[in-house]
């Protein structure tokens, strides 16, 4: 019997592999599973197996890998979300659980001029990706780092792909809509409770980002995210 429940090991590539503290409790202590019963893991880059535990240590459970499956669970269309920290952590966590869900590619956290938070735990933010990557037992974790605005900017300008600025201008009409794409690759910049400053608007626009709107409310920071979010995984549906 294979257990309907994803664990995560991030290399599938050899016959055996020993998960981790945190995934080895869950697998030995709090779902009880014993030598010889079969598991499905998933390295969070579009790949599940199945294997059969060898040794159910709480601390060290290892399991002998029987096959592994790329799994077509991928969008066609990638998401880039860059978006500055929440004071409230709770809310950008929650947000972080939400683009997992949903299949974004990767998400920067960006420090710009009016942000308010100076830093962000990235250890923390990708345990509560793993954990909804195995809840919606999806195989795609996404990439995550923190860095300043102007490098996001200079680290990202020669990509091939649709770039948009989310901010609160009233004279900006134009939707981040989903006939607007052009590219399969879209990044999506969205400031902070303080709106990104007049200075990080020209330096984006200089880069060749479009202004746009998240339709005809002024939203929360991380609302505005799962508003790319959902657009993204809209157009996938197609």
């Amino acid at each position: 019997m294979i257990f309907n429940q994803y664990f995560y090991h991030p290399d599938l590539s050899s016959s055996v592999a020993t998960l981790s503290t945190e995934e080895s409790e869950h697998c030995c202590r709090a779902l009880r599973h014993k030598v010889g019963d079969q598991v499905l893991l998933t390295d969070g880059k579009g790949c599940a197996a199945t294997a059969v535990i060898m040794v159910d240590n709480p601390k060290a459970c290892m399991v002998e890998i029987q096959e592994v499956q790329e799994k077509n669970d991928r969008h066609k269309w990638h998401l880039h979300l860059a978006i500055a920290p929440t004071k409230n952590i709770d809310r950008i966590e929650w947000l972080v659980e939400k683009c997992v869900e949903m299949g974004i590619e990767r998400i920067t956290f960006i420090h710009c001029d009016n942000s308010e938070r100076p830093r962000i735990n990235l250890d923390r933010m990708n345990r509560i990706a793993v954990s909804a990557l195995k809840q919606c037992q999806t195989t795609w974790l996404p990439a995550m780092e923190f860095v300043p605005f102007k490098e996001f900017l200079e680290k990202t300008a020669t990509w091939n792909a649709d770039r948009y600025m989310a901010w609160c201008d009233d004279q900006n009409t134009r939707q981040f809509a989903l006939e607007s794409f052009q590219h399969e690759d879209i990044i999506l910049l969205i400031g902070p409770e303080g709106d990104f400053s007049p200075a990080e608007v020209q330096l984006a626009r200089e880069q060749g980002y479009a202004e746009v709107k998240l339709g005809n409310r002024r939203l929360r920071t991380e609302t505005a995210g799962l508003y790319g979010c959902l657009t993204i995984a809209t157009k996938s549906l197609e």
